[in-house]
């Protein structure tokens, strides 16, 4: 594994933590939660969303550092 990969690996660890810190802070039972939940729940979405959009970089570094390239010229992968 190169280093960016690894980098990208520690920060979706990151994120994962964070997620939990956060449902650990506040829980359903706790006196604050009627008053957080929607700002909470949009900060737990991003946090997916951000580990899900890593996940598909490191599939793509992964893809390309194994030598296939196939992937890569297909008209579904282009940033157009």
């Amino acid at each position: 594994m190169d280093d960016d990969t690894q980098e990208l690996i520690a920060i979706q660890q990151e994120l994962s933590g964070i997620s939990s810190r956060l449902r650990k802070i506040f829980p359903s039972t706790h006196p604050q939660f009627d008053s957080v939940f929607e700002d909470v729940g949009a900060a737990g979405y991003y946090i997916r969303e951000a580990g899900y959009r890593l996940e598909s970089v490191l599939m793509t570094i992964q893809g390309d550092s194994a030598g296939s390239t196939s992937d890569a010229e297909s008209p579904e992968t282009e940033i157009e």
